[in-house]
């Protein structure tokens, strides 16, 4: 097809689909080739945001931030359902000639990091309009994603030097957790996403069901075992377009994750034995006619199929191919790394079928790290100290977690205890506190529970915890640089502070009673939440606070930078008024 052929097809689609909900009331006064321009232009960001977040017209054009004092960004939309923030810059040529420049690129970068930082001071009113709704993703703790997408109408990719700066941006952003990507979209590109409706977007997977069973009543289903290089082609061709049905995509760096590579890398022959397996449904599961006799292996085509269990199991796996080693003392044709699999037809189901399953096989008969730490005998012992001081001390799931003077829970606990011993441990439990329970005979569980811990102690640590957490989240609202963000991302550093202030120390440390331990804790807060959010703002003032205080490299010279001593303590008390 011809360059003009093209793109004179993407601008009719962008005309079709956008031309009357996309607002260009402030270009009114503009020649008219100039306001065409325009709209196209934001046209193109629109259409990145129906193809990615899967939604509507006019609900991608309301994503639309173009105009004066838009930091460089075009459109930015938070898709609730998948946990991820897109944010696109667009460019729209007639001649089909031009991508961006570094200029604009490092334009864009600088009003992401203002973006993430939640600093719209300078921005126009439609990115101030979307303020709430940022802060609220800013704010969060759960494992949000950050997609640049860049798009044009060039014939050729951004070029090696423009790509570097928003590479290295990612990079900044991806440590020391992955929550970032970009994706450049060049002309073929654009013409993939509006071409991409009018193809199937259904997936159909071939699996070869080894040792095979099938249930045909009262639905129809089929369980047997898959090898691992079936699911690596399975992720090669269709990546997190896998898990569409599924409550969570794959996510990296988990705790989960660490635990199947180990196997995958030390043990593959052991991976039927440790993983739960994968679950699919899917509109028509087909067997082939060829197979082997008594059900030893068959082949099933699954038309319209979603993975609704094991979604970390297929990434893992797909991401780890390069790394698999074959079983020791056998080749990996003779002993292949297996995983179980159930495939479930949704053909003749109920209508709302397909969303129970997938909602039964993620929150029935889960068991996480918090189970391992709950078989330790340590736990129960606390648990009976505690009842002897007419307290509960929930370590087991399923429980109600005790409120105020009742007692607490084995979460609470873990915090409170690994931010008093480190601010690594402090960093851990930020980041994933379900990786100091995953294995009770090793460090860091046995740093945060050693052997000889008392309830006294836990309890003692706790207090302080909920004190200091209660002070940080009034400090929130203070006059403090980002205070917000550092109520909200910092608190376990803070707190961590907190453990080493000498009379907290000595309170937390002796035995016997707390005394007037709220005040001295109020007090303290106060002084090292002002200095934590003065270090920030002097030496990292547009990091993205959510990953920066799960960097433990950040934040141990934070903390060694604080326990300098210090030239004047007369700021430090400029924030006490507010706690009191």
């Amino acid at each position: 097809m011809a360059l003009t052929t093209t793109v004179n097809r993407i601008r009719g689609v962008l005309e079709r689909e956008f031309r009357t909900h996309i607002d260009m009331a402030d270009w009114k006064s503009r020649p008219a080739e100039h306001a065409e321009g325009a709209f196209l232009s934001r046209a193109l960001a629109a259409q990145c945001i129906k193809s990615y977040a899967g939604v509507e017209p006019k609900i991608a054009a309301s994503a639309l931030v173009d105009g004066m004092d838009d930091g460089g960004i075009d459109a930015i939309y938070f898709d609730a359902p998948t946990d991820t923030m897109f944010i696109v810059q667009s460019k729209w040529t007639s001649q089909g000639n031009a991508s961006f420049d570094e200029g604009v690129i490092s334009k864009f970068v600088n009003g992401v990091r203002r973006i993430l930082a939640a600093d719209f001071s300078h921005f126009n009113t439609k990115v101030q309009t979307k303020a709430p709704e940022i802060r609220e993703v800013l704010y969060s703790d759960r494992a949000v994603r950050i997609r640049l997408l860049t798009v044009h109408t060039a014939k050729q990719p951004l070029g090696p030097h423009v790509r570097r700066v928003i590479d290295n941006f990612v990079t900044e952003l991806n440590d020391p957790v992955a929550i970032a990507d970009h994706v450049d979209i060049d002309q073929s590109g654009v013409y993939n996403l509006i071409t991409a409706e009018s193809r199937d977007s259904k997936i159909r997977l071939q699996a070869v069901l080894n040792d095979w069973g099938v249930i045909e009543r009262p639905y129809l289903a089929y369980y047997g075992r898959v090898s691992a290089d079936q699911i690596v082609l399975w992720w090669r061709e269709h990546s997190n377009k896998l898990f569409s049905q599924n409550l969570r995509l794959y996510y990296q760096n988990s705790t989960v994750n660490d635990a199947l590579s180990r196997t995958l890398n030390e043990g593959p022959e052991n991976f039927w034995y440790f993983n739960n397996g994968i679950t699919i449904i899917a509109d028509r599961v087909i067997k082939g006619l060829a197979g082997a006799p008594a059900h030893k292996f068959a082949n099933f085509t699954c038309e319209g199929a979603s993975v609704v269990n094991g979604a970390q199991t297929v990434g893992t796996i797909g991401s780890s191919v390069d790394t698999i080693r074959p079983p020791p003392e056998a080749a990996a044709e003779d002993i292949p790394t297996w995983v179980q699999v159930r495939l479930i037809s949704l053909e003749g189901c109920p209508p709302d079928f397909g969303r129970q399953i997938t909602r039964a096989a993620n929150l029935q008969n889960a068991v996480g790290t918090r189970e391992f730490a709950a078989m330790d005998p340590l736990q129960h012992r606390l648990a009976v100290e505690f009842a002897l001081d007419k307290r509960r001390y929930v370590y087991k799931s399923g429980e109600t977690d005790p409120r105020g003077d009742e007692g607490c829970s084995i979460v609470e606990a873990t915090q409170a205890l690994a931010c008093a011993h480190s601010v690594r441990l402090a960093v851990e439990v930020k980041r994933e506190i379900g990786a100091i329970w995953a294995d009770t005979e090793t460090v860091p569980y046995t740093q945060v529970f050693p052997p000889d811990l008392s309830a006294e102690r836990v309890w003692k640590a706790v207090s302080v915890m909920r004190i200091a957490d209660e002070a940080i989240q009034v400090l929130r609202f203070s006059q403090a640089p980002r205070a917000d963000l550092v109520g909200t991302h910092m608190a376990r550093v803070v707190l961590h502070l907190v453990f080493q202030d000498p009379q907290v120390r000595l309170a937390y440390r002796s035995a016997g009673s707390f005394g007037n331990i709220t005040e001295t804790v109020k007090a303290c807060v106060g002084a090292i939440f002002e200095r934590v959010a003065n270090y920030i703002e002097s030496h990292h003032p547009t990091d993205y606070l959510a990953n920066f205080s799960k960097n433990s490299m950040k934040c141990e010279a934070l903390v060694a930078n604080l326990n300098k001593p210090s030239q004047s303590d007369d700021h430090q008390m400029s924030l006490l008024d507010i706690l009191k």
